[in-house]
């Protein structure tokens, strides 16, 4: 049996060109799986002339129709015939890119005209650029440039340093087009939940500094929708806005209440409530402040347990923390605080006795808890009741967060080092692909290109 893959071409005047893209041979007679179909050597052979072929086609017709003067119509003298690269997912194809000089009428552009210049100035398809990012920003950059090799016909693929720096054009671009009003606006949505926190990623050395943090958010409305947001403070631009173009696209408005969940911490906090268009209410995340309790919780174990005396002090102080969890848990506040003096109290009169190491150690972290809930009594709700009302209480959500944007990519297993500029850049088309809206905002960024395109000449 022999096959062959044809591709014809019909062009403007009506004219048709076959042109041959593969052939083989097949025999029944000892056959094998390993020979039936394509494999994927021929796979992306076939492509590649495919591509080729087609690629070259419509750079000729793209070609002769800008040689033809808009005004009179005339062709437009030839200056001068170069080569140029395109890359595409289908392979590098080298094209003829001849430029013309001014039309005689003088009447339209006097200068050189490049047609493919123009037309394509980035030397890549959009396609292309859009697979290479979100691979780059899926994988490190070296493993997402052998893989596409692998199924692509690629050749040898992209360089390391292409890949970076194409996804950090491309991370530029999704930015600036995160700062522009969506003119679709979303169903209003009656209630929106906001949990940010911080991650760290380690710096390169040229910074001085060990590590840098990175601010991740998980907004959800009461639709059930979900986004994620990421940014390096320091290089952010506007990021407020941004994360309020966030907001505003689950259906926040200026009446939608938005619940602010952070850590206490005045970073996360201050974004959160700046970043909202309506009226914010912050709530102190549970498992940080049941996180503080259990601290206090495990140091109490190690009380001494010399004599029966001992082990039911050691007993009756557990049951005090617990206690202040529970007071904690239900939004009693005062009452927790009143607990937390009073065992402060105890222990500083010394009548449990302690040695002084211990009694220091224990009464340093119950001051530290009491500045802590004291400080952020106005943030602390009941939760059991917010529980059983299905409202937010703990950034987990947003814990989930850093483990799949940071720690799966960024993390120092890899022996990674990042600089703030490139995680930052890095991140927003991890974030675009994790929200599953990186097809419509990389098509959307695209207005934002730096591209030297004169539409008509």
């Amino acid at each position: 049996m022999k096959w062959r893959v044809l591709l014809e071409v019909t062009g403007p005047n009506g004219a048709t060109v076959i042109h041959e893209a593969s052939a083989g041979t097949w025999r029944a007679s000892g056959a094998s799986p390993a020979t039936v179909g394509l494999s994927l050597a021929e796979g992306k052979s076939t492509l590649a002339v495919v591509q080729r072929y087609l690629v070259r086609t419509q750079a000729a017709s793209l070609c002769e129709d800008r040689r033809r003067c808009q005004r009179c119509g005339a062709s437009r003298p030839i200056k001068d015939h170069r080569s140029r690269r395109l890359m595409t997912v289908f392979g590098e194809v080298e094209v003829d890119a001849p430029r013309f000089a001014a039309c005689r009428c003088g009447l339209t552009l006097r200068g050189t005209l490049s047609p493919l210049a123009e037309f394509m100035p980035d030397r890549c398809t959009p396609e292309y650029e859009r697979v290479l990012a979100r691979m780059g920003a899926l994988l490190p950059y070296g493993r997402a440039v052998t893989l596409m090799s692998e199924f692509l016909p690629l050749n040898d693929g992209p360089a390391i340093e292409t890949a970076r720096r194409r996804m950090l054009k491309v991370g530029a671009r999704l930015e600036r087009a995160s700062l522009t009003v969506n003119s679709n606006r979303p169903p209003e949505a009656k209630t929106l939940a906001v949990a940010v926190d911080g991650g760290h990623v380690k710096s390169v050395r040229r910074y001085q500094m060990r590590s840098f943090e990175i601010l991740l958010a998980h907004a959800s409305n009461d639709r059930g929708q979900h986004r994620l947001f990421s940014s390096v403070a320091a290089e952010a631009d506007h990021e407020r806005l941004q994360l309020g173009g966030v907001l505003r696209d689950l259906g926040a408005t200026t009446n939608t209440p938005v619940t602010v969940l952070t850590d206490g911490a005045e970073g996360p906090r201050t974004l959160g409530e700046a970043a909202s268009p309506g009226p914010t209410h912050h709530v102190l995340d549970w498992f940080h402040l049941s996180m503080r309790v259990q601290h206090v919780a495990q140091t109490v174990r190690s009380w001494p347990s010399a004599s029966e005396a001992d082990r039911r002090r050691g007993a009756r102080f557990t049951e005090t923390i617990e206690r202040i969890r529970w007071r904690l848990w239900h939004g009693q506040v005062q009452r927790a605080v009143d607990l937390i003096c009073e065992a402060l109290g105890r222990l500083e009169r010394g009548r449990l006795g302690l040695t002084m190491a211990f009694g220091v150690r224990i009464i340093n972290i119950l001051s530290d808890l009491q500045t802590y809930v004291t400080g952020h009594a106005g943030s602390i709700i009941n939760y059991a009741a917010a529980r059983q009302s299905a409202k937010p209480i703990s950034t987990a959500t947003t814990e989930s967060t850093v483990q799949r944007l940071i720690h799966r990519r960024m993390t120092a297993k890899q022996q990674m080092r990042w600089s703030p500029r490139g995680a930052h850049l890095m991140l927003k088309v991890r974030t675009s692909v994790m929200n599953e809206t990186f097809e419509r905002d990389h098509a959307t960024s695209e207005r934002w290109a730096t591209h030297p395109y004169r539409p008509a000449a």
